[in-house]
C-alpha cells in the first residue's frame, strides 16, 4: 500500500484531510498525536536549527517513554500514511532510520469527540466543568440541553475549518498553519447563521 493513499488530500497541500473513518481511528489515540506534535517540533541540532527528520528513540526521549513502545504506533502511522521514512543512515553494523510527517498539519473530517461519542466512550462533558466552575446550579435536563448545543457547534464549526484547510493552495509557515485554521474558521463561524444561534441560545445556560 503507498502510504500517501491514505489521506485524501493531494501530495502538495501543507494540510491533508483525512476523511477515511479508519484512518481518523488511527489519530484518536493520545500516544500517536504525541508523537506526530513531536515530530512538528522536530530535535534541536548543536547549532540551534531544528531539525524535523527524526529516528524513534529521540521521540521516545522527548516523550519520556520507552522506544518499544513507540514502535508500535509508529508503524501504525507509517502504514496509514502520516509517517514516511526520510532517510536511513549505515553506522558501522547497524542502520539508522529517520521518520518525518507527510504533512505539516493534518485535520479530520470528523472530531475525535464525535468518534468517541459514536463509539460509546463516556466522558464528562464539557458543560459538566463549565457549570461547576461557574456555579451555575444547572439542572440534570439544562445540562444535557446545553451539552447538544456545544456538541452542534464543535461540529458544526469544525466542519468550517475542513472547509477552510481544503481551500488553502498557497504557503504558509508550519508554526503559523493552526492560528491561519482558526482565524478563517473563527471568521466564517461568527458569520454562519446556525453557530450564532447556538451561541445565543447557550447564553440562556451563562448566567455570569
Amino acid at each position: 500500500m503507498s502510504p500517501n493513499k491514505s489521506i485524501d488530500d493531494v501530495s502538495d497541500n501543507i494540510v491533508k484531510v483525512v476523511s477515511d473513518p479508519e484512518k481518523i481511528k488511527i489519530l484518536v489515540d493520545p500516544m500517536r498525536r504525541k508523537i506526530l506534535r513531536t515530530m512538528r517540533e522536530g530535535i534541536e541540532n548543536e547549532d540551534g536549527t531544528i531539525r524535523k527528520e527524526i529516528t524513534v528513540p529521540e521521540i521516545a526521549r522527548k516523550l519520556g517513554v520507552s522506544a518499544p513502545k513507540c514502535y508500535h504506533h509508529l508503524d501504525l502511522l507509517l502504514e496509514n500514511g502520516f509517517v514516511r521514512v526520510a532517510k536511513e543512515e549505515k553506522k558501522k553494523r547497524t542502520s539508522i532510520t529517520y521518520y518525518e510527517r507527510t504533512a505539516p498539519a493534518f485535520v479530520l473530517a470528523s472530531t475525535i469527540d464525535e468518534i468517541e461519542r459514536e463509539e460509546g466512550h463516556v466522558t464528562e462533558p464539557l458543560m459538566f466543568f463549565v457549570n461547576n466552575g461557574f456555579n451555575f446550579n444547572l439542572s440534570k435536563k439544562e445540562l444535557e440541553e446545553a451539552q447538544k448545543l456545544v456538541d452542534e457547534y464543535g461540529s458544526r464549526r469544525h466542519g468550517i475549518v475542513v472547509k477552510v484547510a481544503k481551500a488553502i493552495k498557497g504557503n504558509i509557515p508550519e508554526n503559523k498553519i493552526r492560528d491561519v485554521l482558526n482565524f478563517v474558521s473563527n471568521q466564517l463561524a461568527a458569520d454562519d447563521e446556525r453557530c450564532k444561534e447556538i451561541r445565543n441560545e447557550l447564553m440562556k445556560f451563562i448566567k455570569l
